[in-house]
């Protein structure tokens, strides 16, 4: 019985380490561990925080904090088609271990946990005085899947944001990538995502992509790339891939070929694939609002001094249209 009383003298004092780092009242929930630092924090500190540890590392900020921490004050949910189903295959496993399993019943726990309809949660308001649409992936909603529903929320979001004419679109980025259960509807979601965004760009509103944590497959091989402005939003961002070290390992044969820092915010930015990495997500705000603010005053200046060397406005006109 040694055996069995020294196990529950290591399980004791391990029990005990984590009650004395919790003061009376509060609850195991209200406590978070660090996969980096391996620390364990106090909520209510990360949430005060934006949920970066004290080394750092970021936690995935919940979707109505982001909205919260970009948007002046108050903003506008743009809620998705109620009647888009989510499962249009009807997916079940019938028979195997895992005989009886319907996809649509985990659709419907991701619904209940998070509280949204899809992983996506869009709206529309103010940022630094700057008229937006901001869609954020919800990692917690089936890894922020990108799925026929998801994908007719994102194009909503972005024709409102074409008819209203705002100053700036943005997307956070945390997916795990096209939703394999959903077959060729999930994937006919990648060619809608990038027609709906060079619609967008058409119409000369800037974009901004955030990577913020793991994205990947579909989602990282059709709309990502497709923004003005590639911004990751810290050093320990990883996963930015479109399919993960093993699956590339064994494409290449071998994992010899594949750098330290494949996949990973620092990477990313040494291939040229990104133009920003922020220190923290405390500095997105400014930083969007600083390169839009160029990028809308260098139009409008550009357009003013065209016009000024013109003494004739009809001149003006006629030349713009025999130029466009």
């Amino acid at each position: 019985m040694n055996w069995l009383t020294g196990w529950k003298k290591k399980i004791g004092i391990k029990v005990k380490k984590i009650f004395k780092k919790q003061p009376a009242g509060q609850q195991e929930t209200d406590w978070k561990n660090c996969p980096s630092c391996q620390k364990i924090s106090y909520l209510p500190d990360l949430i005060n925080n934006s949920y970066i540890c004290e080394c750092s590392f970021h936690f995935d900020l919940p979707p109505k904090l982001r909205l919260n921490s970009l948007f002046d004050s108050n903003y506008e949910i743009i809620e998705t088609s109620k009647n888009i189903d989510p499962d249009p295959l009807n997916f079940e496993v019938k028979d195997g271990a895992r005989e009886g399993y319907k996809y649509m019943d985990k659709i419907k726990k991701y619904r209940k946990v998070t509280g949204q309809e899809t992983a996506l949660m869009c709206a529309s308001g103010n940022i630094s005085n700057l008229s937006a649409v901001v869609v954020c992936f919800n990692p917690k909603f089936g890894g922020g899947r990108f799925g026929p529903a998801e994908n007719e929320h994102f194009l909503k979001a972005a024709n409102f944001a074409i008819e209203k004419k705002v100053d700036i679109w943005i997307v956070i980025y945390q997916s795990s990538g096209i939703d394999v259960h959903t077959g060729v509807t999930g994937l006919a979601g990648m060619t809608k995502s990038v027609i709906v965004m060079d619609k967008i760009r058409k119409n000369n509103i800037p974009t901004f992509c955030v990577a913020a944590r793991a994205t990947a497959g579909g989602t990282y091989a059709s709309s990502f790339f497709m923004h003005d402005f590639i911004i990751i939003e810290s050093k320990c961002v990883e996963n930015l891939l479109f399919s993960g070290k093993r699956v590339t390992a064994n494409i290449l044969k071998g994992t010899d070929q594949i750098p330290d820092d494949f996949g990973t915010g620092p990477g990313v930015m040494k291939s040229g694939f990104a133009d920003i990495t922020l220190e923290n997500r405390k500095e997105l705000k400014d930083t969007i609002t600083k390169l839009a603010s160029i990028i809308l005053k260098k139009e409008e200046f550009k357009a003013q001094n065209v016009e000024e060397a013109y003494e004739n406005p009809e001149d003006f006109k006629k030349t713009a249209s025999t130029t466009s």
